[in-house]
Order: C-alpha cells, then structure tokens, then sequence
C-alpha cells in the first residue's frame, strides 16, 4: 500500500509549513489514516533552522519543531496528491513547478481547514503574540482536517 503524500507548503518553510508538519504527524500517529506528511518553503535560501520564535512556541504548545529549511522542487511536488499553502502568493509559485493538470491538488489552509478564503499571516519578524495566534490556527485546522478524514479519507483504497 502507498500513503496519501500531503507537503505544507509556505514561504521560507521556517515557520508556519514545519509546524504544520510537526502537529499532523502527531494527529497522524493516532489514527489509521494512510497519510505521510512533508513541508517546504517556495524560497530557496539553503538549509537552515526552523525559526528561533516558532520553536519556542511549539515547545510552549507540546511539540518539539525540529529539522532545517528546503524549498520546493518539481521531483518533490510531483509525488504529492495535495499540496497545502498559506498564502495565495505562494499558490501562484507552486504552479510552476505542478502541471497543470494537477493544480487542483494546490489548496490554500484556511480554505481547506476553516473553509474560508483568506492567507494565513506569516509570523516571521512578528510578536510572540502572533506566533502563538498563527501556532493555534495551524494547531486547530490540522485537528479539523484529521476529523474530517478519519470520516472521508482524502484517498480511495485503489489510491493507497
């Protein structure tokens, strides 16, 4: 059986993408969900460690966020079956690296989450009040989307 492949997907892949990974491998542990789960950012800017203030609060929240940046690739984009951004901005870069006949696997997180069409604020260079906002939506949205397929599987059994 293959997993269901899900990439969280923002801008520096610092912040809001590997906490989003942090929290659905968590959430993923407790369910049967065939689901792996990945993050990247759409900058390139090398491998580097995750924000300073986000790891903090995660660890604040009960996860440890962990690991170092890297951006997006054509290889990377092409195994997954969705792709979860932030921001419309960054809906826009993944399109370049997605064909098009797959650009309906490109979905913005508070869309599919709160269905609501609206960005996700990034907390880089912000207050640690704004970290924790954006920590706790992330947090909350992921725990909706795991109800949500642990009652609809995202995949068919011929998928996995």
């Amino acid at each position: 059986m293959k997993p269901y492949n899900i990439i969280f997907v923002c801008t520096g892949n610092a912040c809001r993408s590997p906490f989003a990974e942090t929290i659905m491998k968590k959430l993923l542990l407790k369910s049967n969900l065939q689901i792996q789960v990945c993050s990247a950012g759409t900058l390139d800017w090398g491998s580097n460690q995750r924000d300073k203030e986000m790891i903090e609060v995660a660890k604040e929240m009960g996860y440890t966020l962990s690991g170092v940046t890297q951006a997006i690739s054509y290889d990377m984009l092409k195994q997954m079956n969705l792709i979860i951004v932030f921001e419309s901005v960054q809906k826009d870069l993944v399109t370049k690296y997605v064909e098009y006949g797959h650009w309906d696997r490109i979905v913005l997180f508070n869309d599919i989450a709160f269905n609501k069409i609206e960005n996700l604020q990034d907390p880089h260079f912000q207050s640690h009040d704004i970290y924790k906002k954006v920590a706790k939506t992330i947090e909350e949205g992921c725990k909706i989307l795991i109800d949500k397929w642990k009652k609809n599987p995202p995949y068919t059994d011929a998928d996995v």
